[in-house]
């Protein structure tokens, strides 16, 4: 069923799953299992670091017609602009993001915080976090996942991460199919720093590679 409110159209929905639109007819998401890392970073569960991106996935569960065509349109893109399907944080503060229909319906909104980064941390991939430099072995690999911070509050966003190492040749900083994960290779004896830029803030690690 549809009824028109100006330029609002309202859809009456079947339950909807995942991170619900103010108006409960768009999730972003989908339905998220506890452990499903990759869904949950299709939905803005906490605020956006100022530098990154996310690809939201919408998910229009309605009762009574097919799946609308669907458009993202940021209230201030100054703050968050939407580029090319994203979500991009530009400056801090909130931002309305509407969802409307290819005819300029709006069908659902929500609000999304940005927030500048204050720190960056390190985690192993099964989520151990990185707390001192690291010991390998040459022919030995570890995958490093980095995490954006606002004080005590954890962000999102893909920020695109630019990895360095002090030392060239001691070890290959490798692709792991993410824009921001990265498999550290060891490659020949000795020690170096890994450099790790993302978004508007920097860390670093220590390695230490033995025969």
């Amino acid at each position: 069923m549809r009824i028109h409110f100006g330029s609002i159209l309202v859809l009456v929905p079947l339950g909807a799953c995942g991170t619900s639109g103010a108006m409960h007819q768009v999730s972003f998401g989908g339905a998220c299992a506890a452990d499903d890392v990759a869904c949950a970073r299709k939905a803005p569960l906490a605020p956006l670091a100022i530098g990154t991106r996310l690809f939201p996935d919408l998910v229009a569960d309605l009762a009574g017609t097919s799946t609308p065509n669907l458009r993202l349109e940021s209230a201030d893109p100054g703050v968050l602009a939407v580029e090319d399907g994203a979500l991009v944080a530009k400056a801090a503060g909130t931002s309305a993001v509407l969802i409307s229909t290819d005819d300029g319906s709006v069908v659902d909104f929500v609000h999304v915080w940005v927030a500048p980064v204050t720190k960056v941390t390190l985690a192993r991939r099964d989520g151990d976090r990185i707390a001192g430099p690291i010991g390998l072995a040459v022919g030995e690999d570890v995958t490093l996942v980095p995490t954006l911070w606002n004080g005590p509050q954890r962000l999102m966003g893909d920020g695109g991460a630019h990895w360095t190492a002090s030392s060239g040749g001691l070890v290959a900083i490798l692709p792991d199919g993410s824009a921001d994960r990265r498999r550290l290779r060891a490659l020949t004896p000795g020690t170096t720093t890994v450099t790790i830029a993302l978004a508007t803030a920097t860390t670093t690690v220590d390695l230490e590679v033995i025969q």
